[in-house]
């Protein structure tokens, strides 16, 4: 995701209130699985019946990754230990709080639960000044960060989700890799996406040598596949493999962008910088324009089912 800056992006931890006559619940930060059961969940003091999963669409298979040895995944059993939790408001203009009243752990799959509800909480992680957001919703990252230069035993990594998308005009779903201080580290945004758009999704990569400041065209780099069908109708695996001159981009198994050095100035220069795994739910934001905020869902979920990086 594209964002003004990112500096010590989870290392602040904040106190967020919400609207809810009820009161918040606000689960357990960094870990705890959140969520009422195999029947439902509760999250900002509302209780409610997370989705049914229908687990069909594309999964890799033992062909898939042939050559590969994974060394972490993620199959959501249990809890969210592996990873950090934001909490508080993000950038891009986006209209939402992050909580971890908005994550939930549950048969097996993580759910990312975007909600209109009138919200307060810091503006962002480098500004504590109580803004009052319209929409909540879920964002974590992996304790743990990755770089082809630095996997032990390898020069190539290749990290991978299972992704059941929602529908909606504002909902900016992503899975992503950053580290601070951004974007000096490098950013891969294996999926962005658009809601009211269903079809489609983007893809891009950010570089740069000073704090904020970009060198990498991103107008330039995105690049949109069309699947020809809707995203959010099954699951579908989303995936970089990284390696010192290529970033290539694959859907369900197969390359559909390819960034390399011959094509792409500072793909090389990434190569030796670990980052840390994202996934989210952003809301509205300058990946839209002219969006009507009363066409936003009332409720939608991002649904993962498991995230894996390889070596080679």
């Amino acid at each position: 995701m594209k964002k003004v800056f990112l500096l010590l992006c989870v290392a602040l931890a904040f106190s967020c209130t919400e609207s809810d006559d009820s009161g918040a619940n606000q689960g357990t930060t960094g870990g705890g699985t959140t969520g009422g059961g195999t029947t439902g969940g509760t999250g900002g003091g509302t209780t409610f019946t997370v989705p049914e999963v229908t687990a069909t669409g594309f999964d890799l298979s033992d062909s898939d990754t042939t050559g590969w040895d994974m060394i972490w995944e993620e199959d959501f059993s249990s809890n969210l230990s592996d990873w950090s939790i934001w909490q508080g408001g993000a950038f891009n203009n986006e209209l939402q709080l992050y909580q971890d009243d908005n994550l939930y752990v549950e048969n097996g799959y993580l759910f990312i639960r975007q909600r209109r509800q009138v919200a307060s909480g810091p503006t962002n992680p480098f500004d504590g000044t109580t803004s009052t957001f319209a929409f909540t919703s879920g964002r974590i990252e992996t304790n743990a960060t990755y770089s082809p230069a630095t996997v032990d035993g390898g020069n190539t990594i290749r990290y991978s989700a299972r992704i059941l998308l929602p529908e909606g005009e504002g909902l900016w779903p992503a899975f992503w890799s950053y580290n601070d201080p951004w974007p000096t580290m490098g950013e891969i945004d294996v999926i962005e996406y658009r809601g009211g758009e269903p079809n489609e999704y983007s893809t891009n990569f950010h570089y740069g040598e000073e704090t904020n400041t970009v060198l990498t065209n991103p107008g330039a780099q995105n690049f949109t596949y069309n699947n020809g069908a809707s995203l959010s109708d099954e699951f579908h695996v989303f995936e970089v493999i990284w390696s010192q001159n290529t970033l290539e981009l694959l859907f369900d198994g197969n390359i559909v962008k390819t960034y390399n050095t011959d094509d792409w100035e500072y793909v090389d220069d990434m190569y030796d910088k670990s980052q840390k795994i994202v996934l989210n739910m952003a809301v509205g934001g300058n990946f839209f324009t002219d969006l009507d905020e009363t066409q936003i869902p009332n409720e939608s979920f991002l649904i993962v089912d498991w995230v894996k990086v390889f070596k080679q």
